[in-house]
């Protein structure tokens, strides 16, 4: 009988730090203009301040967005693309705060990482929790 607690207890252990099926996890390149392409991310973002992807090696003072989102039942393009759109938004408020109009130079920096496209973004998607990290120069 004690056998069978106990491997019921090891069992239900490994279950809760490991997870039981979904997602695989892991750092993933995700499509910045698919993430870009979705209505509902598209309607927060502010069109008058324009955005540039690409480390491009412009002057000007580096600002860094760190967004997290649950990613609880979502698919991994799902909880990556609201993460990489909230840190845009916040790239935006930083550029509207110092009375830019633009936020180039857009690259991930995800745990202090550098991954510079024009195409992708970098986004680290976990079982519960999904961040994306990224830096730019307002302008």
């Amino acid at each position: 009988m004690r056998k069978i607690y106990l491997i019921g207890f090891i069992l239900s252990s490994t279950l809760l730090f490991t997870g039981c099926g979904g997602k695989a996890g892991g750092m993933q390149k995700l499509s910045i203009q698919s993430a870009l392409a979705d209505v509902s991310a598209n309607s927060k973002l502010d069109p008058n301040i324009k955005l540039s992807f690409g480390d491009n090696g412009s002057g000007g003072k580096e600002w860094t967005a760190n967004k997290k989102t649950n990613s609880v039942n979502k698919s991994t393009q799902e909880a990556c693309n609201r993460a990489f759109i909230s840190a845009l938004i916040s790239l935006q408020d930083r550029a509207k705060k110092e009375g830019k109009s633009s936020v180039v130079d857009i690259y991930s920096f995800y745990k202090k990482k550098k991954f510079s496209s024009s195409s992708q973004f970098e986004c680290e998607d976990g079982k519960i929790m999904s961040g994306v990290t990224l830096k730019g120069k307002v302008r």
